[in-house]
């Protein structure tokens, strides 16, 4: 499946974080995890938590990785429900991916790892977020995944909250050579929840 044969599933993840994910409130802004105020918040958590944006996730996701990998994942939680899914998706294909995650804190216990899931060092693999503001997260899945080895070889977030210069950090991280995008900005976003609210 390629971009060009997203069009229903694109739109209908969409909706889903424009039912779920985005919220509005001029008179009582959020307090980021990145430290700042904005009058809009994306809980992703609550989009992705949803059947119907699960359905379409995975084959969103999955289209949009464009170099050989042999797995997808992240930084635990934002990253889980994506990796999931697009391994899922990924099924029966000709690009199968297994799917990892990278924890905030190595396991004090057992092999007291860092990253989890069937992955091994040398391995190619895609790097992928629910949300972008700082960057800060996806970084620290891109450098994690870089200390046990792996190969990042694209980085894709789900939603670019268009401010902190997030996509930015993240390219600076990955370096030259690895592709960085993100399916969906907060303008997008925005945009269709002001379409369906003035229907």
């Amino acid at each position: 499946m390629t971009q060009n044969d997203l069009g229903a599933p694109r739109a209908a993840l969409l909706d889903e974080l424009v039912r779920h994910a985005y919220q509005y409130s001029p008179e009582k802004p959020f307090l980021l995890v990145s430290g700042q105020y904005s009058d809009e918040y994306l809980d992703c958590k609550l989009a992705l938590s949803q059947p119907a944006a699960m359905a379409s996730l995975g084959r969103v996701f999955l289209a949009s990785i464009e170099v050989p990998a042999v797995a997808i994942g992240g930084l635990t939680m934002g990253s889980d429900p994506i990796a999931m899914s697009t391994s899922q998706a990924s099924y029966g294909t000709d690009k199968p991916l297994r799917w990892f995650t990278v924890r905030k804190e190595a396991k004090g216990h057992g092999q007291k790892k860092l990253v989890e899931g069937s992955v091994k060092p040398g391995e190619s693999v895609v790097v992928v977020d629910d949300v972008c503001t700082t960057g800060g997260s996806t970084v620290k899945a891109i450098e994690a995944a870089r200390d046990f080895g792996l190969q990042v070889s694209q980085v894709i977030v789900l939603v670019d909250r268009e401010q902190s210069d997030g996509i930015a950090n993240i390219r600076n991280a990955a370096g030259a050579g690895v592709d960085v995008s993100a399916v969906f900005t907060k303008s997008q976003v925005k945009a269709r929840w002001l379409e369906l609210k003035n229907r």
